[in-house]
């Protein structure tokens, strides 16, 4: 780290201590505990420090004497951090005792001399007296003044040194290049010119960049587009003008009006930017212009919208140019590209490693032959691996092979390995130009290998767990997070890969470089071969567990705020066993991973661990956790996924900053007095009781729960006043919530019911609603009205005392509407459908249920048309004679005695699921007699018309089939499934005169026929047919006696008689005549014949 990271960092890190520590409640507690006087004191030595610093950063820079200088500094900052730390920490301590209800309350002073702010090593056994614990405690604080004091004086006389003064020009660029092929870049140069050439955009003037990190050939292609002749031909005016990150909109115009002007620039002195952007403007009318802006940097100083600004103002000359005007910029950052505004974004790759090596050849011979013998070439393939596909990489390694012409120096070029010398100070201005914050969360990452796909929550928890994630007003600590890894994957510092529905980030493998170089005094990873001396300043440090070692008393524990051990890549998991050395010291650690050492027992080292925030013992084989955990007041996030836990420690509800705790659902909802855990962020499941310690009141506490919330046995609520303590109103971070009564209740207060109901009304922002078990009349007035403006899936179940539907058809977003085991509702009409929205009701539905509704007779829909109805499942609707909505372009039509439907599931992932489909409408009716026998009856038009695309059936009784509804469209299915036909054992000469009218039938399934034992005999006349699926007919022995369809392409068959198979049999079956000619046999799971591929 340079000074001026430290200088950066450190007044940053000052600025947390301030905000975190020095805090009203420790100044009163510390002032109750006799050391008041210290603690100010040690506030303005900060105070000062950080005064000293800003000082610093205005003036020029400091001599390289003055280093020692800084690294003092970041050391006596962590001791300070650590300090107040443990003093925070003693005074939750003090608190949790107080709250205690089995033990008495005591004074802070008494509270103070017991608590561990001591050797936490010290045997418990030795108390000593208040003064002499005290005295401890004043003379650290001393001590620390002392240091801080002596750092700042330090760093004020580093001031008068003499300094190195750096200059401030930037590797300004031309568009100057010699023409000629670029290696690797072909396709995106052709993509490139086309882009600038073509004039199909709206606006005028029209904005492209080319992204990608340091090195990776921006400026390069930009200058071979611009120097190609299609370019040169189409545009008036050409300019190129190097940016770099000191932004100044006066010498930009001056240079963009001295490119533009073909006589000589006259306006050399000129410091009016008005009189500039006038004199610009006039050159630019009405003229077809590519301008090149070449490396762009943001400013983090300043807000997006400022930055914006400014460049609006900067180009605001530039939109009287004529269509098909051009402006070409080049940025390592994805932001600068959206904030501009561009129509098309080129992002840039590594170069494979042929592309390297070609490259490394051209530059080496200047374009001329180059003939080299083999040995050099597979050693040059080596080294042109080791550019990480970075071209400017490549160029350098063939600077150092020009004039190397032995195997011997070359195998040096390749083991010395010396390019990055000269390219990370490049790479590097990235890293500078990183607000302090983003610097820390940066070079944290070095610790993981490379490659590592990291996840994004879990990078965050680390990162707020070191306190490098800053409060920002009322925002969740998470959202900030997200925030800088955003910001870091647009300066492309991250890339982006999709694992199915999981997003994981990944540093290139250039930027993993670049990580290592900047944190090699704070950062180490041991593993793999990268082993050597570890720094005395490592404060991060992740251990593969096949180098466990490595771990010898030579490295400092006790400095450590991060210790992960990583499962080897060559090792199967097995039962690590961790030096006692290391867990016996790491007093500072902060994140301790310990998820891929199959341990046993939670290490009992571990209580001395008071700065713990982040603790992961998640795929361990630990069954049951001490008591000391719940000591560790400090502990932000606990991962106990896959730990076979029978419960959790009694007091679970002292860890009052815990956010994230990941148990099994019924563990965690076991947790008494929840409500003290304010800022948890998830709570699967909170189950109502009549004691206080677990009454509704307890999710009162909990503003910032998100995601899924389950409440049940919601019945113990004593009053409706009780209900409205729970603040769900307040929840807006709640995206599914699912109120539960347990079902059955003898004795029901109707009118208590609906008052809970009431008082529990959720935020407006939730996403899915589940009500079940509730035994009310009158629906809640928030379900009356469109409070739930967001709400997309409504789920309600077994209300048995529900008469009347609330007004669904009026929240704006309802997509899916589930209504199961409604006992007393009769009829659904137009109070349904609400009547204070100007909206179409249900417009955006897409999935009705109707399941198990035994009195539902009839749905009042005539006048309304849900057009994006997709699903329709009616169920056990015994009473229900008349069509509810169906999809207006019905593609399939289950009608079965049984069946079931999975509901809408709270994973993100299955409800991609369920809607993958959607190009399907289909409607399912299961065990609805006097539904199907409307069927029989002549329909409205609205229903005949949604039957008009119908192209699929499935059905366990061939009888439906002759319905007139049906029976018009059966020239238009395609595929039929007969399945569960349990009383059927042969097709009747109806059925197979119903078989002969689908002319157009591509697919015919019968499954689940326990009796059948003979085909249709008119199976050999569908001449349409192209698949045939027979399963788990058992009694099914044989073929048709005619051969099969010559258009049948593929068959299946399993499950079915063992004759069958047998009859079956390749080239001796006796059947097998009648499908020799198919392209595909499957005979249970066996493929007998492939001669194609098969499509369909």
């Amino acid at each position: 780290m340079d000074i001026s990271s430290y200088l950066a960092v450190g007044g940053w890190f000052i600025q947390v201590i301030f905000d975190k520590y020095l805090s009203y409640k420790l100044q009163r507690w510390a002032a109750n505990c006799g050391i008041g006087h210290e603690l100010d004191r040690l506030r303005v030595a900060l105070l000062r420090t950080q005064s000293v610093l800003h000082r610093t950063e205005l003036a020029p820079t400091l001599s390289h004497s003055s280093l020692p200088w800084m690294q003092e500094l970041r050391d006596v900052m962590y001791h300070a951090e650590d300090l107040l730390d443990k003093l925070e920490y003693n005074r939750l301590h003090h608190e949790m005792e107080e709250s205690s209800a089995n033990e008495s309350s005591s004074s802070p002073i008494s509270a103070f001399m017991h608590s561990r702010f001591h050797d936490q090593g010290a045997p418990a056994s030795s108390p000593e007296p208040c003064w002499d614990r005290s005295t401890k405690v004043k003379n650290k604080m001393v001590d620390l003044l002392e240091r801080i004091e002596q750092v700042a004086s330090g760093v004020s006389e580093a001031l008068s040194l003499p300094r190195n003064i750096r200059s401030n020009n930037c590797n300004i660029m031309t568009s100057s290049i010699a023409l000629g092929k670029i290696i690797g870049r072909d396709f995106k140069a052709q993509q490139l010119v086309t882009t600038l050439t073509s004039s199909q955009d709206e606006n005028p003037v029209s904005v492209v960049s080319i992204v990608g990190l340091g090195g990776i050939g921006k400026t390069a292609l930009a200058q071979h587009v611009y120097n190609d002749t299609r370019i040169t031909e189409n545009f008036n005016v050409r300019m190129w003008i190097s940016v770099t990150y000191l932004f100044d909109e006066l010498r930009i115009t001056k240079e963009m009006l001295e490119s533009a002007s073909s006589s000589r620039f006259r306006h050399d002195g000129t410091t009016n930017l008005n009189r500039l952007q006038v004199a610009l403007k006039a050159r630019l009318a009405s003229k077809r212009f590519l301008l090149v802006l070449d490396d762009v940097w943001n400013n983090d100083n300043i807000t997006i919208a400022i930055e914006q600004e400014n460049w609006q103002k900067l180009l605001a000359p530039l939109k009287d140019g004529a269509k098909g005007s051009k402006i070409l910029l080049t940025t390592r950052s994805s932001m600068v590209a959206e904030m501009l505004q561009s129509s098309n974004i080129i992002s840039l790759e590594a170069l494979l490693v042929n592309d390297c090596w070609s490259l490394i050849k051209s530059s080496m011979f200047d374009e001329t032959s180059h003939n080299i013998n083999s040995q050099l070439e597979n050693i040059g393939r080596k080294i042109a691996e080791t550019v990480s596909g970075l071209p400017l990489a490549a160029k350098v390694v063939a600077r150092q092979l020009k004039y190397k012409h032995s195997v011997d120096e070359w195998k040096q070029v390749l083991q010395r390995n010396a390019v990055w010398e000269e390219i990370m100070p490049i790479l590097r201005t990235s890293y500078d130009n990183l607000p302090p914050h983003l610097k820390q969360c940066f070079a944290y990452c070095s610790i993981f290998p490379r490659d590592w796909e990291f996840e994004a929550e879990q990078l965050i928890l680390q990162w707020m767990a070191q306190g490098f994630v800053h409060p920002d007003g009322c925002r969740r600590m998470e959202d900030i997070g997200k925030e800088y890894i955003n910001d870091l994957c647009n300066k492309s510092f991250f890339t982006v890969q999709k694992k199915e529905f999981v997003s994981y980030y990944v540093i290139p493998p250039v930027i993993y470089k670049l990580a290592k170089s900047v944190a090699t005094e704070e950062c180490f990873r041991i593993g793999d071969d990268e082993w050597i001396r570890i720094p005395s300043s490592v404060r991060h440090l992740s251990v593969h567990l096949d180098s466990l070692s490595a771990l010898d008393d030579t490295i400092p524990y006790k400095n450590l705020r991060t210790l992960i051990f990583l499962a080897s890549r060559t090792v199967a998991p097995i039962k690590a066993s961790i030096p006692q050395v290391v867990l016996n010291n790491v007093r500072s650690i902060r994140v301790l991973d310990l998820s891929s050492c199959m341990i046993d027992r939670l290490p009992d080292s571990i209580r001395q661990c008071v700065h713990l925030r982040y603790l992961n013992i998640s795929s361990t084989i630990i069954t049951t956790l001490p008591e000391f955990l719940c000591k560790l007041y400090h502990l932000q996030v606990l991962n106990l996924a896959g730990c076979r836990l029978g419960k959790l420690p009694s007091r679970m509800n002292n860890l009052v900053n815990l956010r994230h705790l990941t148990a099994a659902n019924q563990i965690v909802s076991s947790i008494t007095d929840v409500g003290r855990l304010k800022c948890l962020q998830r709570l699967p499941i909170f189950k109502v009781t009549r004691e206080q310690t677990q009454s509704i009141v307890q999710l009162g506490h909990l503003l910032e729960l998100q995601g899924s919330l389950q409440i049940r046995n919601l019945e113990n609520i004593n009053t409706p006043d009780e209900a409205k303590e729970a603040m769900l109103c307040k929840k807006g971070q709640l995206s599914v919530l699912q109120l539960m009564w347990a079902p059955d209740l003898d004795k029901v207060n109707t009118n208590k019911e609906e008052d809970v109901l009431e008082a529990l009304q959720p935020h407006e922002n939730l996403k899915r609603l589940d009500i079940m078990g509730w035994m009310g009349v009158k629906s809640p007035s928030w379900l009356e009205n469109e409070w739930l403006s967001s709400l997309k899936h409504i789920f309600l179940s077994g209300c048995n005392a529900w008469e009347q539907l609330p007004p669904l058809g009026q929240l704006p977003s309802i997509k899916t509407i589930w209504l199961q085991r409604l006992k007393m509702l009769r009829q659904i009409g137009p109070e349904a459908y609400g009547s204070g929205s100007q909206q179409e009701p249900f417009h955006l539905l897409e999935e009705l249920v109707l399941d198990d509704m035994p009195e539902l007779n009839e749905w009042l829909w005539s006048g309304h048309t849900m057009r994006n109805l997709h699903n329709v499942v009616i169920k056990d609707c015994n009473k229900l004679k008349v069509l509810p909505p169906v999809p207006p372009n019905l593609t399939e039509i289950t009608i079965a005695r049984k069946g079931y439907w999975m509901p809408y599931h709270h994973d993100v992932k299955l409800a991609h699921a369920t809607t993958a489909r959607s190009s399907v409408s289909s409607l399912c009716l299961f065990n609805c007699p006097l539904l199907l026998a409307r069927l029989s009856s002549p329909m409205t038009i609205e229903i005949t018309a949604s039957f008009g695309l119908l192209r699929s059936i499935i059905t366990d009784q061939m009888t439906i089939l002759r319905c007139p509804l049906l029976r018009e469209r059966l020239e238009l299915i395609e595929s039929l499934d007969i399945q569960d036909c349990s009383e059927i054992t042969s097709f009747s000469a109806d059925d197979n005169n119903i078989l002969l009218q689908l002319k157009s039938l591509q697919s015919l399934c019968i499954s689940g026929c326990n009796t059948l034992r003979s085909l249709p005999s008119t199976l050999s006349r569908i001449q349409s047919l192209y698949k045939l699926v027979l399963w788990n007919c058992p009694a099914l022995e044989s073929l048709p006696e005619e051969p099969l369809p010559l258009s049948i392409r593929k068959i299946e068959v399993a499950l079915c008689h063992p004759l069958l198979k047998e009859r079956l049999i390749k080239e001796h079956g006796i059947d097998w005549p009648k499908i020799a000619h198919i392209p595909w046999v499957e005979i249970d799971g066996e493929i007998l014949q492939q001669k194609l591929q098969i499509g369909k």
